[in-house]
């Protein structure tokens, strides 16, 4: 059976799918990988991986079209979840996940929406999710950090960047390491660091 790792939030704009097609990229240079995206309407993942560029580590598709079956011959399945989850589906998703990372900005209304989206996750005494701090600035990102692990939330240590790496690789339809430039090269490496994170949890 392959590992799950999902990636979700009650809050909408926080890098979920960012981050499931970068994680998906990295953990695909370690063994076969596909990519589930549960987004019905958008299916923001898949359209990002559909480009023609040949330097992809990981199979997409839809959700709605993973049977059983078809997940035989993975090491790793990512889940992009669908915008605006609701608190019992994120605890269901944990339950059915080896992981669940749940990516945050460290900013004011996403800190926010976090702890919402913690909550439901706290009280059903879930352990199986990471938070992840991606799109940082400053030195923001460290003190909420500090901040959830007082609180003992699991937070994952590595730090996720700010970049406009990211909207030029999700418009090329390419991962972010093929973008070019020295920001997108340490985005890249970021994510590559959090794939060691999780393949170390799971």
């Amino acid at each position: 059976m392959p590992k799950i790792i999902a990636i979700g939030n009650m809050k909408g704009g926080v890098g979920k799918t960012t981050t499931a097609v970068q994680l998906a990229q990295a953990l695909g240079k370690r063994g076969r990988t596909l990519l589930l995206d549960a987004d019905e309407e958008l299916q923001c993942a898949v359209f990002w991986r559909a480009g023609d560029f040949d330097g992809w580590q990981f199979e997409a598709i839809p959700f709605r079209d993973a049977g059983a079956d078809q997940l035989t011959g993975y090491e790793y399945v990512v889940i992009d979840t669908k915008g605006n989850e609701q608190a019992a589906d994120l605890v269901a998703l944990a339950g059915d996940s080896d992981l669940l990372i749940v990516p945050t900005r460290p900013e004011g209304v996403s800190a926010t929406g976090l702890l919402r989206t913690l909550r439901p996750l706290i009280e059903a005494d879930v352990k199986n999710y990471r938070v992840l701090i991606v799109a940082n600035e400053g030195g923001r990102g460290d003190e909420l950090r500090e901040t959830l692990a007082e609180q003992d939330i699991p937070v994952l240590h590595t730090i996720v960047r700010k970049s406009t790496a990211v909207g030029d690789a999700a418009e090329q339809q390419i991962p972010i390491e093929a973008v070019g430039g020295r920001y997108a090269k340490l985005v890249a490496v970021d994510y590559a660091s959090v794939a060691r994170e999780v393949l170390s949890d799971v």
